[in-house]
């Protein structure tokens, strides 16, 4: 067995179940720009190629610094998860770090980081409303390093990312049932 089918059968070998209703936080972006279809809402979700390297790379980072946090009695939470009700909709809201007085998203991102992109906003903006507290970008970086950029909280955007995913269950709705 090749190297790649043995990480491919790690990420993709048991997918989450799916349930109408019920979005992720992580999936925002895709929702918002329409590569998360309605259509294919139910079917299970692949991760391979780069993007499987990405997410395993990312892994591996987030594995190292828990264990630090953990062995220095760092005062953090690791995986916290809230679930914010929008109408009928419930938003699954997954953290990598909280500390009492804020929370880190981390990324491994591939290429250099100096602001929160755009395709982490959404994500962020729904931690920021999840937790209440101020919300940074860790950027993962080698030689290991965490770079953390703040992200600034918008209403316009959480309104935005509402209104969308209002939207989008709707037609998850039509298009599943």
């Amino acid at each position: 067995m090749k190297i790649d089918d043995i990480f491919y059968k790690y990420l993709n070998d048991n997918p989450r179940k799916r349930e109408i209703g019920r979005y992720w936080a992580s999936e925002l972006n895709s929702i918002l720009k329409g590569y998360s279809k309605p259509e294919d809402f139910l079917k299970p979700r692949k991760i391979e190629g780069i993007g499987m390297k990405m997410c395993l790379t990312g892994m591996a980072y987030e594995d190292m610094l828990t264990k630090i946090f953990e062995e220095v009695g760092a005062d953090c939470k690791t995986q916290e998860k809230i679930e914010l009700k929008i109408e009928d909709i419930t938003l699954v809201v997954k953290t990598d770090y909280v500390f009492p007085e804020f929370v880190i998203e981390a990324k491994h991102p591939f290429s250099e980081v100096k602001e929160v992109p755009i395709r982490y906003q959404a994500q962020l903006e729904a931690t920021y409303r999840a937790f209440n507290k101020p919300v940074f970008l860790g950027i993962f970086s080698a030689p290991y390093n965490l770079k953390l950029i703040p992200y600034k909280p918008s209403e316009i955007r959480w309104n935005n990312i509402k209104n969308k995913l209002l939207n989008y269950h709707e037609q998850v709705k039509q298009n599943n049932i």
